[in-house]
């Protein structure tokens, strides 16, 4: 479950996001779903005790966030802010466990960081098109 992750600039960003719900642009099958403007705002929610976190949640399926816990031996609310963290940026997943407890899920365990030049020059060019 590899995560492929883009870097660009906020600006070009929000081109590619606008030209999307226009219809002006289709992403390709192979882009990144999950965008950032640096490598330190993906290493801030993929630090390596977090990469950590998601590996040992695939390979061992707690039930639910007390028994991740107790397995870990993580405090619950820590684990609980950062299981949040991670699934607002969509690398987990927090589902119905049994009764009111809740499941976390891994969704991505391995991560590809990519620049992509010629994508930011046609949506630049894009942007420019509409200026002239």
């Amino acid at each position: 479950m590899k995560a492929k992750i883009g870097i660009m600039s906020e600006a070009l960003i929000r081109i590619r996001l606008l030209a999307i719900a226009k219809g002006e642009y289709t992403p390709k099958p192979d882009e990144p779903k999950v965008w950032y403007t640096s490598l330190n705002a993906i290493s801030q929610i993929l630090r390596p005790e977090n990469i950590e976190l998601l590996r040992f949640i695939d390979a061992e399926r707690p039930e639910s966030l007390t028994q991740l816990a107790e397995l870990t031996g993580r405090a619950k609310s820590n684990l609980s802010n950062t299981l949040k963290s991670l699934a607002e940026k969509g690398f987990v997943r927090m589902e119905q466990g049994k009764g009111k407890s809740l499941k976390p899920v891994a969704l991505f365990t391995d991560f590809e960081i990519v620049t992509n030049s010629e994508l930011e020059h046609y949506l630049l060019q894009l942007e420019l098109g509409k200026a002239a």
